[in-house]
């Protein structure tokens, strides 16, 4: 499958979204305010990661879906080793500068939150100080990716189609309903009686986090196979507006609905995706595409990764140092990640070509 225009210009807009979030904006809403709770989602470091979900799940569903249709089977080997020499080179020395500023006393010595994000389980830690760790915190959604990335090979490489809508399905409709079941399970600790949110992340759990990736799965299902003629319907533009009306669901979904917030904005930016992918040419494609846009949406990763370290999950956070303060951290987070991209990211990035699969046809 040859690049898709497009994609990276809305990786930019993501991660800028995420970096403004950590600015901590949001907190100079009133709490249970519509702007905050409806509009300003929209804008929000939440809708970034969404738009990051759904084409995690697009485009990894239609790479292996074209490399089985080829080859009939999936390399499973050289599919991990290109998925980890793209995530390993940024995130090395981001957890190695994390471990120095602990050690050194700059940042909180929150070591169990390190390890859990150095082994991709960080979604599952606890709220507690002992675990949580705001440097690294961010690194939930990359363990969601993770954990998809483990299940959702080895399903496409050994399981029928028609049997994967199904289980695509079941995942989804698990996380609708975790969506409200998971927050409010009782838990008692040394005889302190809580709910699960409480104590926990459960928004970040792999269900029902996962919920827009395998959104995003589901619509590159349809897309490939043509299913209901997508590809006639969504090189039409009323398709792109409809696409972009699903998206815009934080501005009316009511008060009962936002808990499947996270789904409906999923959905809305895979039907967007599926609209770019048919309309390559388009002047919103284009723009997409213009050089600047592009460019940090190419090194969007690593500014994902880089935030962590000087933006943080907000101004708040202590203990802090000079380059954790504004306006130092953003510019520090541009800087690093070009660097790291420019200088080390593309000379280890060439060795995915020894993992690139070979069609056999």
């Amino acid at each position: 499958m040859k690049y898709i225009k497009g994609f990276d210009g809305l990786r930019c807009f993501s991660v800028i979204l995420v970096i403004i979030t950590h600015t901590e904006i949001k907190h100079h809403l009133p709490e249970n305010d519509y702007i905050r709770d409806n509009v300003f989602y929209f804008f929000s470091g939440a809708a970034g990661v969404n738009i990051f979900f759904a084409i995690s799940g697009f485009l990894i569903t239609s790479l292996l879906l074209n490399e089985k249709a080829i080859n009939k089977r999936i390399d499973l080997r050289k599919f991990f080793a290109r998925r980890f020499i793209r995530l390993l080179p940024p995130i090395i020395p981001f957890f190695i500068g994390i471990l120095i500023f602990m050690v050194l006393g700059y940042i909180r010595p929150a070591y169990v939150g390190l390890a859990s994000a150095i082994f991709y389980i960080s979604n599952f830690i606890p709220r507690a100080k002992f675990a949580y760790s705001p440097e690294s915190a961010h690194t939930w959604s990359l363990s969601v990716e993770e954990q998809f990335y483990l299940f959702w090979a080895f399903i496409l490489n050994r399981v029928r189609l028609f049997k994967v809508y199904i289980i695509t399905g079941l995942v989804i409709v698990f996380c609708l309903l975790f969506n409200y079941i998971l927050p409010l399970i009782p838990l008692s600790i040394n005889g302190t009686d809580y709910v699960l949110e409480e104590v926990f992340f459960t928004q970040r759990w792999a269900i029902p986090a996962v919920a827009p990736i395998f959104v995003g799965a589901l619509l590159a299902l349809v897309n490939f196979e043509n299913k209901w003629d997508i590809h006639d319907k969504f090189s039409k533009g009323k398709y792109g507006f409809l696409s972009l009306f699903i998206f815009l669901s934080p501005f009316y979904l009511p008060d009962f609905l936002l808990p499947m917030l996270r789904f409906f904005h999923g959905l809305g930016a895979s039907l967007i995706l599926v609209w770019i992918y048919h309309n390559q040419n388009s002047r919103v494609v284009n723009f997409l595409e213009w050089r600047p846009i592009k460019y940090i949406g190419v090194i969007s990763y690593g500014l994902y990764i880089w935030q962590g370290f000087f933006v943080r999950t907000g101004p708040a956070i202590e203990p802090k140092i000079w380059l954790h303060e504004l306006p130092y951290n953003i510019p520090l987070t541009f800087i690093v990640a070009i660097i790291s991209y420019e200088f080390y990211e593309k000379k280890i990035l060439k060795y995915k070509n020894r993992y690139t699969v070979t069609n056999k046809v």
